[in-house]
């Protein structure tokens, strides 16, 4: 890890905010808010009754909310303007890179390791995804093998959308297992229709990880409540993950 990324990525620190550990009002899925007695928050509920093979373990490095430094980062890395991705998408890839460093060994051994990462493509953009140009200098030792395996196909897919037939799998992915890689999640369309349509190709998926995973602290006081909380946390890198 050189002094650089350590240097960047502690300026950043400020700007995230912890993942919450195993609680009551915590998804055990995707690390959002989730209501009291049920076993998974209402997003996480709908992948598993509308898509076959929806992946379990979603792994955020970071909550954010919107408004917010951390939502302009995530969403001008790839729509600013020229100046504003100039600055963005190092940070973004700075981000991904201090959390392999600090426990991409760590992640092998929740997993069981993979053999290729995979970006989950964008809706509307051509191909590469920015997050694949932002990933493109990060050490081969701590993602593997970074494969353009997946294209928009008939499916609809979005914000509280999902479906097994979003994704097209463009190579033989039988017998691989696949980490599947996003900037944000939001309601988790996007990254599990991705997850599922690799399961059902003859992949396994042994996680998803995104840079963030969205809390809308509005929408009720026990969302806010989970919010605040955290936010009320610093930020360590090098803070055991939940996960562990």
């Amino acid at each position: 890890m050189t002094e650089e990324l350590i240097e960047l990525t502690n300026t950043l620190a400020p700007d995230l905010v912890p993942v919450p550990v195993d609680a009551e009002d915590v998804c055990p899925m995707c690390r959002s808010w989730r209501p009291a007695g049920e076993p998974r928050c209402n997003n996480c509920v709908q992948a598993f009754d509308e898509l076959t093979a929806p992946c379990e373990l979603v792994i955020p490095i970071s909550l954010y909310s919107k408004p917010s430094e951390m939502r302009d980062r995530l969403t001008f890395y790839k729509d600013g303007d020229e100046s504003q991705q100039r600055q963005y998408a190092p940070e973004v890839a700075a981000i991904l890179d201090r959390f392999f460093v600090e426990h991409g060994n760590q992640l092998q051994d929740r997993t069981g390791g993979w053999d290729v990462a995979c970006v989950v493509p964008s809706e509307s953009r051509v191909p590469p995804h920015p997050l694949e140009r932002a990933l493109s200098n990060l050490p081969a030792r701590y993602v593997p093998e970074r494969e353009l395996l997946l294209a928009r196909d008939v499916g609809n897919v979005g914000h509280r959308i999902l479906s097994d037939d979003a994704y097209r799998v463009k190579e033989n992915v039988v017998g691989l297992t696949v980490l599947v890689l996003d900037d944000v999640y939001t309601t988790g369309g996007r990254s599990q229709s991705a997850a599922s349509a690799l399961t059902l190709a003859g992949a396994h998926v042994a996680a998803i990880v995104v840079i963030a995973r969205r809390v809308n602290p509005d929408w009720k006081p026990e969302v806010r409540a989970m919010w605040d909380r955290q936010a009320a946390r610093p930020f360590s890198f090098s803070e055991e993950p939940w996960w562990v």
